[in-house]
């Protein structure tokens, strides 16, 4: 319904559209099965991990790219954290569906929280939940600390449409095999930038282009390596960065430069804006330098 509704009109649509029927309609959407084929036909053109991708309950094709990850290092925990979440669209929800996965979404939106943790316990899951908690850095070990997870996780999910380097950054009490973040493909992929940490960050008041927001590829693979992760590539649509922890990675894997694995956000691009001009729009804004 969500995405059907204009903003204004939703917390109205929430208190007359009963919540048995919202739960029905995620039921629904839950039930969906994977591609008989995959990959997929329609890739074959594509190159790198870009040629597994498709999207079961993701946006971007990460669920495909991820079913191919772990084709190749297994599963050990199946466990999983995300930080930013929709609840029918996430890069989690395939793995615990279709791979019997457990853990925890963490996300500031109390009406997705509250449906999604219905949801799943009228669908009987028992071992996946959804927190309700607007994170910045002061919380963020302590809120990971509360939820349980062990140090050694599968997957870390990080898509908060801001903070998402200062995120990443500050996780240290976990240790995930595999990490998929979002970059800022409007920054390019030669600059190493950052917006500055903002505990209220909110991408459409920083700029109302929405292009402000995040860290670019290159500023992303230089944390990576810092922590001992491998950049093996990007979806497609130019959103969604992959890293491998380095023990984790096989002889089937790439190690990508930032330059190659960059893909331009193909939304941005649709409409009407060149790299160059997502560039121009915030170049004067704020920014941090990662070395």
């Amino acid at each position: 319904l969500s995405k059907i509704i204009s903003p204004p009109l939703r917390p109205v649509m929430r208190r007359l559209v009963p919540m048995s029927f919202v739960i029905s309609q995620i039921h629904n959407i839950w039930k969906r099965t994977d591609p008989p084929k995959w990959p997929l036909p329609e890739v074959n053109g594509k190159h790198g991990i870009e040629r597994y991708e498709y999207s079961l309950f993701s946006q971007n094709g990460e669920d495909g790219i991820l079913r191919y990850l772990y084709s190749e290092i297994g599963f050990r925990s199946r466990l999983f954290l995300e930080f930013g979440f929709g609840v029918i669209e996430n890069n989690s929800l395939r793995l615990v569906l279709k791979e019997d996965f457990g853990g925890v979404f963490i996300d500031g939106s109390k009406s997705s929280v509250t449906q999604f943790n219905k949801a799943v316990q009228s669908f009987g899951i028992t071992n996946v939940r959804a927190i309700d908690t607007f994170l910045n850095l002061e919380n963020l070990e302590s809120t990971i600390v509360e939820s349980g997870l062990p140090e050694e996780v599968d997957l870390l999910s990080i898509d908060v449409d801001g903070n998402d380097y200062w995120f990443w950054e500050g996780t240290r009490c976990l240790c995930p095999r595999i990490v998929v973040i979002e970059y800022n493909a409007s920054l390019g992929p030669e600059f190493s930038l950052s917006v500055p940490y903002d505990p209220l960050f909110d991408r459409h008041q920083k700029h109302p282009s929405g292009f402000y927001c995040g860290a670019s590829i290159t500023a992303l693979e230089r944390l990576g390596r810092k922590k001992g992760y491998l950049l093996i590539g990007c979806d497609s649509n130019g959103v969604s960065a992959f890293f491998i922890r380095e023990d984790c990675l096989t002889k089937n894997m790439n190690v990508l430069l930032p330059q190659t694995a960059y893909r331009p956000h193909k939304s941005r691009l649709e409409r009407g804006f060149s790299l160059e001009d997502q560039f121009r729009i915030i170049k004067d804004l704020p920014f941090i330098h990662i070395e």
